[in-house]
């Protein structure tokens, strides 16, 4: 058993590892890997420079009209100020891919300094280390979960060099909304989530080099198990590097996984939300069934009936059966009754 498990495990580990080698590609920031592979990111690219100059000079004419009907209570801008800007973002639209490929080569000077490492070597932690009978077994799980963290931050450094790759094929959008005032929110919005990209794709080899540093030196004894806290704890922060950089106000985009969208956190949901719903219908069916089945209940004050559940309720001065309440006996004034007597009445006979 021990023998088929430890099997298993050295091919998901040679797995991972050819994985994490091809990687290394994508850390350079360097676009040509992704031409080559999606060779049609080149006519996507064309199609964009054009949907650029038709955003741009429609936005222009658009824009003009509005400044020639102001006097009709619509807001234009400064004709001198548009033409202007409209000139400079063409300008800034024909090398739109020279500029981006500034941005990337300033943030590739960066890698390369840092010294991308030129093979990924992982290593399974022994079992000897433990000290236990069963410590083969325990070494086993933490390097199954260890590779199993390194293949998803793997996937997602994936997910951001492409993310990075789209922006600059589509940059042509961008600099086509940039020639007016009431577009430029558009414009410095692709700047901000670019240049964040940038910045992630750098702070990924920060966390690289610290991973692999942090697993070539695997400690003896009892100091294993800060070791691992460390280690897990720079695969998780490195996976979430885009929600850290949102944090200073840069506007990366996110590919790590939504908070509660998790397995584990489905998982929880659905187990709250059946507990929950439980609870409710056990509720709902205690208080049915103590609810008084008569006409009403009584209170405890004296002897006012409240209408029950199907009971219309009486208007007052009226019965249950529906007839009207005999009312209170008129009370009659004698002295003045007296008084009105007809004078043939009070004479003596």
């Amino acid at each position: 058993m021990k023998g088929l498990l430890e099997w298993v495990f050295g091919l998901y580990l040679e797995v991972v590892q050819f994985v994490a080698q091809y990687l290394l590609n994508v850390f350079g920031m360097d676009l040509a890997y992704f031409e080559n592979t999606v060779p049609v990111s080149k006519d996507i690219f064309t199609v964009a420079i054009g949907v650029g100059w038709a955003l741009l000079i429609g936005n222009l004419v658009f824009q003009a009209a509005k400044s020639m009907m102001s006097g009709m209570g619509f807001e234009g801008e400064d004709p001198k100020l548009l033409f202007t800007r409209t000139a400079v973002f063409a300008c800034l639209l024909i090398f739109s891919r020279s500029i981006c490929e500034i941005g990337l080569g300033i943030s590739s000077t960066v890698i390369h300094l840092m010294q991308i490492p030129d093979a990924i070597d992982l290593y399974q932690i022994s079992d000897d280390i433990f000290g236990i009978a069963a410590g083969w077994v325990l070494a086993m799980l933490v390097n199954v979960y260890l590779m199993w963290q390194m293949l998803k931050l793997s996937f997602q450094v994936g997910e951001r060099y492409v993310i990075v790759a789209v922006l600059t094929i589509l940059s042509p959008l961008a600099f086509g909304v940039g020639g007016s005032k009431n577009t430029m929110d558009i414009f410095r919005g692709w700047v901000r989530m670019f240049g964040s990209m940038c910045l992630t794709m750098v702070l990924n080899i920060i966390f690289l080099k610290l991973l692999l540093s942090a697993m070539d030196h695997v400690p003896g004894d009892t100091m294993i198990f800060p070791w691992l806290i460390l280690v897990i704890a720079l695969v998780r922060v490195a996976r979430k590097i885009d929600q850290l950089v949102t944090r200073i106000g840069l506007n990366p985009a996110i590919t790590g996984p939504t908070p509660g969208r998790s397995l584990p956190g489905m998982l929880a949901l659905m187990a709250v939300r059946s507990a929950v719903s439980t609870v409710t219908h056990t509720a709902g069916g205690s208080g049915g069934k103590s609810a008084p089945s008569g006409g009403g209940a009584r209170s405890f004050g004296g002897g006012v009936r409240t209408p029950g559940p199907g009971v219309r309720p009486q208007p007052p001065g009226s019965n249950p059966q529906g007839s009207p309440a005999p009312g209170p006996a008129p009370v009659v004034n004698e002295a003045a009754h007296d008084g009105q007597r007809s004078p043939a009445a009070a004479a003596p006979a």
